[in-house]
């Protein structure tokens, strides 16, 4: 293939089907991202991390305390267990997916914390967000 000032020729275009949009041969270049940047990504994982342990949290305290109330609410006899899986209460399934939902949090939150870490500046200041 010939390239006449920078471009392709008619008869090269046609044969190029759908590549024809390209008229350079010019490579492009992906610079990686220098250290200041990776530290500074890394610091930003660990705040947002830090943010969804303690929403997480308080997520799942919020579904344990909803919970504890449907259970109290549950008919009182002898056989609690039975009664409650007879009658559990509006409360009770909605509150096992906050405390699924807060737990997940939890993690994802705890995960992103801990892989901002690792990526932080070994020889910067200690990071207690």
């Amino acid at each position: 293939m010939s390239v006449i000032n920078g471009t392709y020729t008619h008869a090269e275009l046609a044969g190029m089907g759908r590549h024809a949009k390209t008229k350079t041969r010019e490579p492009s270049f992906v610079s990686a991202p220098s250290k200041a940047e990776i530290y500074a990504r890394a610091e930003q994982r660990m705040k947002f991390g830090k943010k969804l342990v303690i929403s997480g949290f308080v997520v799942a305290v919020a579904g344990i305390v909803g919970y504890c109330i449907a259970c109290f609410s549950a008919v009182a006899s002898q056989e609690l267990g039975s009664a409650f899986l007879e009658n559990p209460g509006w409360l009770a399934v909605p509150t096992l997916g906050v405390i699924g939902l807060g737990t997940l949090l939890w993690l994802v939150g705890s995960f992103l914390y801990l892989s901002g870490g690792m990526d932080s500046d070994p020889d910067g200041p200690d990071l207690y967000f």
